[in-house]
């Protein structure tokens, strides 16, 4: 047996907040393992992927259109 599992590292949930918007309207963006997802106010997932970077920008650009 492997003394390593093959788990990658468990960061729990990490929110992520910018002031950009006002805080009624921010997208949260929550890290679960490898994956990022961005949720609007309601809770409805916006998007998720791998590259937190652009997961973040088209959440902020969604939600500012409306």
């Amino acid at each position: 047996m492997p003394s390593r599992s093959r788990k990658g590292k468990n960061n729990g949930n990490t929110f992520v907040n910018d002031g950009d918007l006002p805080r009624a309207y921010e997208p949260i963006i929550v890290e679960k393992g490898k994956k990022f997802a961005a949720y609007d106010k309601n809770g409805k997932l916006i998007i998720l992927g791998y590259n937190r970077k652009i997961v973040e920008r088209y959440a902020y650009d969604r939600v500012r259109k409306g």
